[in-house]
């Protein structure tokens, strides 16, 4: 993919969204992606590539730091522990609503993250269905989803390479309680899930894309278009100035 051609649809997209680098002046929230998916299918690494990309292009980013790296829990209840992150991902997005000097913000796990999630814990008999259901509802509503959100972008990884990916730089070679085999397919199997489930193939705020066989560039490249094709969505839906 040609870099310099998304360059030049970054510096379209801005122009048209904050002309003048005005954007204090502006009401309309910041574009938010949120990425989301199984382990070691690139999500953090993506967080950083595009930021880097929005950054050096004259975007104003915001990448606030994960939940799991904030909420310090030992030992990690289930559920409460994923309820806990994806509750502060919310919070986050609702505060940065109103950051007028911000252009894009990039989530590493939020809403879409606690959907699975609780998908997850229900097949595991973790909550009931009735919970589940509740639970799902809640993170589905316009205030917590299309209210925040323009993307989710849905990273994926095959439970091989996601352990050759783990253990690449790792001295010891030890399956890990979710870095194993059994559970990353399971985690994937959930993801897979949600996405039929919930019809995401035919939302155009929704990306799925396994990154198993392909290099960060090519990941990155394919997922900064598919942010662009979004932002260019929603700036057709704005009220002109």
């Amino acid at each position: 993919m040609d870099i310099s051609l998304l360059e030049k649809r970054a510096a379209e997209v801005l122009g048209r969204f904050d002309p003048g680098g005005m954007r204090k002046s502006r009401l309309h929230r910041p574009f938010m992606i949120e990425f989301f998916g199984t382990p070691k299918s690139g999500k953090t690494t993506m967080k950083e590539m595009l930021k880097h990309f929005f950054t050096r292009n004259g975007y104003a980013v915001s990448s606030p730091t994960e939940g799991a790296e904030v909420i310090e829990w030992r030992p990690r209840v289930e559920p409460d522990y994923n309820l806990r992150t994806a509750e502060y991902a919310l919070g986050v997005a609702r505060d940065r609503c109103f950051s007028k000097d911000k252009h894009v913000v990039i989530f590493d796990r939020a809403v879409f993250d606690g959907i699975v999630r609780m998908d997850y814990y229900r097949e595991n008999g973790v909550i009931t269905h009735v919970e589940h259901a509740a639970l799902e509802g809640y993170y589905l509503l316009p205030h917590n989803r299309k209210n925040l959100f323009d993307l989710h972008v849905c990273l994926v990884a095959e439970p091989a390479t996601a352990v050759q990916r783990e253990l690449a730089k790792a001295l010891t070679k030890k399956d890990g309680e979710t870095m194993n085999p059994q559970t990353l397919q399971r985690l994937l199997d959930a993801h897979a899930r949600v996405w039929q489930r919930l019809g995401c193939a035919g939302d155009p705020s929704m990306v799925w894309h396994d990154s198993t066989h392909e290099s960060e560039e090519q990941t990155a490249a394919s997922v900064l278009s598919s942010a662009l094709d979004t932002f260019e969505r929603r700036l057709s839906t704005l009220p002109p100035l």
